[in-house]
């Protein structure tokens, strides 16, 4: 029995010692914290001093944690510039700065012009009718010395064998007028010339080159019909008789007061819905092949689908489309009916013409039935084959260096200004804090004072 107890009491005498010491040291702690004095009196015996320092000292303390937090805060927003330089940077090492540093990114150019031809090339591709057989010699013949005996045959002006003459001569040459005016427009945009003060982005490359090519395809398209235009305005303004006689006619007219005939040319008006040449420039009607007994006012035996002709060979054209010369079954009706209506007549068609094949269908914008002035409006062009180089352009710049700036948000230099604001900081509290601390507990003290109230004797009372 007493031994346990006396284990029980060594055991209870430790923790006792232990608990002991555990509160004098947060005694001890508590003691220190509350009495710690930064600015310490010379004179250790006056208690005022000593309460001033240690006032102080807890705003000091405060102080300088708020600053220290302001100051870190600030730090860490604010970013440091440093420039850089890169000389002769190869086009790799430009687009992975230009990657990285884009906004500023500054990379001036040792050559600032070059030609457009060293860095974009443009090539149109031309409708397949520009190309195909029915603007070559041999099918042409097909309406040219066909008669074996000029007074044995008599046909219409709007027989197929007539007028189709004019209209793929006259298509042959808006194909050639199309081409040539394309071919010198690339002359002279090859020749013109891309300034660039600094380096390009290949984005921006690109953007300023297709710009440019856009430009292009659109300035050479307007002038080439604005030429097409002019001609047109010319003959019909001049009202210059067709030598087929599609927009006027020989008419005679007899004088009874002068017994004497007049000749004179009169507007055509056997159009479709008797439309009239002299009021309009409109005025259509289906092409064909017509009986030689036939009238120009009749409508043709055999209709050619997709051809009309108007009051002037380029409105033969213009308002006309080239559906038939897709078809298979439609070409052989051309050559088929070379013959009509005139067999032992006309010379025999070429064999080459004769075995001419129909425009093919695919790789077209335009569709079969799509008039023929839609397709000169676009120059005859189904699409615009362009390449850029942007390797050939940045040699030709050939930038000597490039400068590049980056933002650093903390480094040494700003680390010493922290450690700096804090010295002056620390300098200032320490100069100003007790000072402060002192006047405010003395005003303080009077308030106390003057505020304290006055006893009054009681013999002065009585």
């Amino acid at each position: 029995m007493f031994p346990i107890i006396f284990v029980c009491c060594r055991v209870f005498n430790k923790s006792s010692r232990s608990f002991f010491f555990l509160v004098a040291v947060t005694v001890h702690v508590r003691r220190t914290i509350h009495n710690f004095n930064l600015f310490p009196s010379n004179n250790k015996e006056d208690p005022e001093e000593e309460r001033i320092g240690i006032i102080a000292t807890r705003f000091y303390i405060i102080l300088i944690i708020i600053g220290l937090i302001i100051l870190g805060f600030y730090t860490s927003l604010l970013k440091h510039s440093q420039t850089l330089t890169v000389k002769k940077p190869s086009l790799s090492k430009f687009e992975e700065l230009h990657s990285m540093y884009a906004s500023t990114l500054n990379c001036p150019c040792s050559r600032f012009s070059m030609s457009h031809s060293r860095i974009m090339s443009l090539r149109p591709r031309y409708h397949s009718i520009c190309s195909s057989e029915f603007i070559e010699d041999y099918w042409l013949t097909y309406f040219a010395d066909v008669e074996k005996d000029v007074h044995a045959v008599e046909l219409v002006s709007s027989d197929f064998r007539v007028i189709g003459q004019a209209f793929f001569e006259l298509m042959r040459t808006l194909c050639d007028t199309s081409n040539e005016t394309i071919e010198n427009a690339l002359k002279v945009f090859g020749s013109n010339r891309l300034v660039t003060m600094y380096v390009l982005s290949r984005t921006q490359f690109n953007i300023e080159t297709m710009t440019r090519l856009k430009l292009f395809e659109q300035q050479t398209i307007s002038s080439l019909l604005n030429l097409i235009q002019l001609i047109c305005s010319s003959i019909k303004t001049n009202q210059i008789v067709e030598g087929m006689f599609t927009n006027a006619g020989p008419k005679s007219k007899y004088d009874n007061e002068t017994s004497k005939w007049s000749f004179y040319y009169g507007p055509r008006n056997y159009y479709t819905n008797s439309c009239s040449c002299a009021v309009s420039d409109e005025c259509s009607r289906p092409v064909g092949f017509h009986f030689q007994n036939s009238t120009s006012v009749d409508t043709p035996n055999i209709t050619i689908p997709g051809l009309f002709f108007g009051c002037y060979a380029i409105d033969f054209v213009l308002l006309s489309t080239l559906e038939c010369l897709y078809e298979k079954n439609c070409v052989k009706l051309l050559v088929d009916n070379y013959y009509f209506d005139v067999v032992g007549l006309f010379k025999p068609l070429n064999s080459r013409a004769v075995q001419i094949q129909p425009l093919p269908h695919g790789n077209s914008r335009f569709y079969p039935n799509t008039t023929i002035n839609e397709i000169v409006s676009e120059a005859f062009v189904e699409d615009w084959i362009n390449s850029t180089n942007y390797t050939s352009y940045y040699e030709r710049c050939a930038p000597s260096q490039c400068t590049y700036t980056i933002q650093k948000r903390l480094n040494i230099d700003m680390l010493a200004k922290l450690l700096g604001y804090y010295g002056g900081l620390s300098v200032i509290l320490e100069i100003i804090l007790p000072a402060l601390v002192r006047i405010v507990l003395q005003q303080r003290s009077k308030r106390k004072q003057e505020t304290k109230p006055i006893a009054i004797p009681n013999e002065l009372t009585m």
